[in-house]
């Protein structure tokens, strides 16, 4: 029997993860439809170019999602949707709403860990935590992320399954564009160290700028390349400049170009305060690079410490610098650690993710919640929603 899954992100950007899942569904069972609540752009462009069915809700603004709830509860029961799977806060709570109205089921993804708990931002933790009770399934990116949803948000444990993130292997690039890329960015003979994050202050690139000077200082000039975008550029470049680190940080913007920036580092570092997985830590492993990385989230469910990188306490900077510092100065300890992460990045495979997935549509299947039960849910919930 077949149930056709509807993803639902925010954005409309192209994305590894959402292609994966276009390619990777299994088409008889679950066929799948993707698209975006903002209007269409490289998202749409990609599923058409797989062949997969697409959508936009066209918002440009928060004041627009009545209406857009309206829409998509119209295109779901259209098209004869019976999973919409979530993805980020908007999608969520947008899609609760519609999936009740249509009478589908109701999953999302809980790609976050207590980046919003951490800055104190009650409400947004408020409609976390009540859309995900209200819901017929929640799956948690990793085992701290459900614990947090438990102990912090009183989700009822049954509701949520841990199902890690799943990763394509990056093809590992050629030597000569490997080398065009350090040619293009003049690189020579210094220390590479890869940081590639949003440019978010979540990330930690303030304790990297901390740990710099030691690092220089012990191990000699080193290029810090800093790939991504985000809203926190213009105070940390501002930040760069005022410490007097512009000899040795750069900022790249985003990259089309992971694959050969991994490669041409010595080290893949990210010294997050939150983080719910550590995705790009993943794609350095998976190159065989060693990383370092701090124990926030579900990072250490990710990189086993002391075999596969070495990680540190969030905003430790002598721990980071110090980390770091061993891997460069010891490349024959760099070169096993990038091995065994690379093993270790096999287990994270994009077919085990889709196989959870689908275990939980399987579940909801089974046991599926009345309509009426998100009436009553929503007469006795404490929550204030917009």
């Amino acid at each position: 029997m077949q149930s056709v899954v509807c993803h639902l992100i925010d954005s409309n950007l192209g994305s590894n993860y959402f292609r994966s899942i276009a390619r990777y569904h299994n088409r008889d069972r679950f066929p799948v439809v993707i698209g975006s609540v903002e209007p269409a752009g490289r998202l749409q462009e990609m599923m058409r170019e797989l062949g997969t069915p697409t959508f936009s809700l066209d918002a440009t603004r928060r004041l627009q999602y009545p209406l857009v709830i309206w829409r998509l509860a119209r295109f779901l029961k259209r098209e004869g949707v019976s999973i919409l799977h979530a993805h980020c806060f908007d999608p969520t709570f947008i899609g609760l709403f519609a999936a009740r109205l249509a009478g589908v089921s109701f999953v999302f993804t809980r790609h976050h860990s207590d980046h919003n708990i951490r800055l104190g931002k009650r409400w947004h933790t408020t409609i976390d935590a009540w859309c995900a009770r209200l819901s017929d399934h929640v799956i948690a990116v990793s085992e701290i992320t459900r614990q947090i949803m438990i102990e912090v948000e009183s989700v009822p444990h049954n509701l949520i399954t841990v199902v890690h993130n799943g990763m394509e292997p990056l093809p590992k690039p050629k030597p000569e564009r490997i080398a065009r890329v350090k040619e293009e960015l003049g690189l020579g003979a210094r220390h590479v160290c890869l940081m590639l994050a949003r440019l978010h202050e979540e990330k930690g690139h303030r304790f990297l700028f901390d740990a710099v000077p030691g690092i220089v200082s012990a191990v000699g000039p080193t290029d810090f390349l800093l790939a991504g975008e985000g809203p926190h550029r213009e105070q940390l470049e501002a930040e760069v400049i005022r410490r007097g680190l512009h000899d040795f940080v750069r900022f790249l913007g985003r990259r089309g170009d992971v694959a050969e920036l991994i490669s041409l580092s010595d080290v893949v570092v990210l010294p997050s305060l939150a983080e719910s997985f550590g995705f790009t830590l993943l794609e350095a492993m998976s190159l065989g690079k060693p990383v370092v990385g701090s124990t926030a989230g579900g990072i250490p469910e990710v990189v086993a410490n002391g075999e596969t990188g070495l990680l540190v306490r969030p905003g430790d900077r002598d721990a980071l610098a110090g980390a770091i510092c061993s891997l460069l100065g010891d490349p024959e300890r760099s070169r096993v650690m990038g091995e065994r992460g690379a093993r270790r990045a096999s287990l994270f495979g994009f077919e085990r993710m889709i196989d959870g997935y689908q275990s939980v549509y399987d579940r909801i299947n089974k046991v599926s919640r009345p309509v009426d039960h998100f009436e009553k849910d929503i007469a006795t919930s404490n929550a204030i929603v917009p």
